[in-house]
Order: structure tokens, then C-alpha cells, then sequence
């Protein structure tokens, strides 16, 4: 028994303590996002004025979750010029009610608060720039109808 005390000190050193587990992975701080969050509370007053390109979504649609980051682009390389909102519609009936949605993700190209354009499905960051870039420098924004519709 000679190295009996020795050996025992040398496993027991080699047994786990805790200090031995994986350090979390270092996490990246969020990066600033350029897409404006509406609600039913906030939608009109932001959408009042100026060129907004608007994304009503739902959580569960996929599509409308691939879309975010071409959003995000769009939003970033626009800035100042037009401003890129979404609308979560399942959350927000009174909207989704008022300007009948038909499928996620819908799309809107506001000016001054009227629809301009609406296009239905997933777009790329490509498309969704060619979808309001002719708004931006326009003076004339063509025809115009009132976003909510009356009920009949």
C-alpha cells in the first residue's frame, strides 16, 4: 500500500468538481434593428406621413420569418427615406379586420398614410427594393385608396 494514499489523491483530483464544465458560448449583442414594430395603438399615427413599405405577418407563417432579414436590409439601406414597419395581424384583429387580410406575409407601400401598392407573398431583399424604390423620388405617387376599407 505503498502508493495507495498517492493514487487515491491523484483520482480524486481527476474526478469532475464542476469547474471543468463548458463555459457558455460568448453571446454577440443584438444588433440595432431598422424595422419599426407597429400595433393597432401606433399604426396610424406612424404610417401618417412619408413612404412606408409595411409587412403585415403573422408568428407562425414561415415565409413571413425567412422575409425578415431581406426587411431588415431593405430597411437599412433606405434609411431616412422610407420607413420599413411590421404588424403582427394575428395580434393585432383590429388592423387585420380593418384592411382584410387575405394571406401572410401582405405587403403595403404607404405614402402619406394611403395605399400606393400591396403585393401578397415572400419577396427577396431584390424584390422588395424594386417594390418601393420608385416611391422614394416620386412626386407623384400615382393612385392612392385609404389603407382601412369601410365594412359593408
Amino acid at each position: 500500500m505503498k502508493y495507495g494514499k498517492p493514487l487515491l489523491l491523484a483520482l480524486l483530483l481527476l474526478l469532475p468538481c464542476g469547474c471543468q464544465e463548458a463555459l457558455p458560448e460568448p453571446v454577440e449583442p443584438p444588433k440595432p434593428s431598422f424595422v419599426v414594430e407597429l400595433s393597432d395603438t401606433d399604426f396610424l399615427e406612424k404610417t401618417r406621413k412619408g413612404v412606408v413599405l409595411l409587412d403585415a405577418y403573422a408568428v407562425w407563417c414561415r415565409p413571413c420569418r425567412l422575409m425578415e432579414p431581406h426587411l431588415e436590409k431593405v430597411a437599412e439601406t433606405l434609411q431616412g427615406k422610407v420607413i420599413v414597419a411590421r404588424i403582427d395581424a394575428e395580434a393585432n384583429r383590429e388592423f387585420a379586420r380593418s384592411v382584410r387580410i387575405e394571406g401572410y406575409p401582405t405587403l403595403f407601400v404607404l405614402i402619406d398614410g394611403k395605399t400606393t401598392e400591396t403585393a401578397l407573398g415572400y419577396r427577396t431583399e431584390e424584390q422588395l427594393l424594386e417594390l418601393v424604390e420608385k416611391y422614394v423620388d416620386a412626386t407623384e405617387p400615382g393612385p392612392v385608396v385609404p389603407l382601412f376599407q369601410e365594412e359593408q
